[in-house]
């Protein structure tokens, strides 16, 4: 024999079972499979069909309501975010090579860009604080 598929069931409800079935979905936020699995998975734990092991497990899973997924971001947000994070990066490496670039026209045009994003970009401020440390030390 292969291997064991699920199975569906066909269920007619009649009205009173079909408005309980709905106000099961709705006051629970679950999908139309998990609202049936639910109490199918209850009557039969309470007919001693299922065992108390089995039964913990299906119902913690058929109690979980649906996922709201996340919005994606709009282009225009989403390009954003990826600008931030290369200049995250950008200032990383900014920050790594600091003390193998004396030169002061160097550093000069890096503090210039760090000021420029230093209320979006974290790694800019730690530049403009390596900057203001270093004028400390003079």
């Amino acid at each position: 024999m292969g291997d064991f598929r699920e199975h569906g069931v066909l269920l007619y409800l009649d009205k009173t079972l079909y408005k309980a079935f709905i106000r099961l979905q709705a006051d629970r936020g679950l999908g139309r499979s998990y609202a049936g699995l639910l109490p199918f998975t209850e009557g039969l734990f309470r007919l001693g069909f299922l065992s108390s092991e089995d039964y913990e497990v299906h119902i913690r899973k058929y109690s979980e309501g649906i996922a709201e997924k996340p919005q994606p971001l709009p282009a225009q947000q989403l390009e954003e975010k990826k600008e931030l994070e290369r200049k995250q990066k950008v200032f990383s490496m900014v920050l790594e090579q600091w003390n193998q670039h004396p030169s002061s026209v160097w550093r000069a045009k890096w503090v210039r860009q760090a000021e420029k994003w230093k209320d979006r970009v974290a790694n800019a401020q730690l530049v403009l604080a390596l900057t203001n440390s270093g004028e400390a030390e003079s």
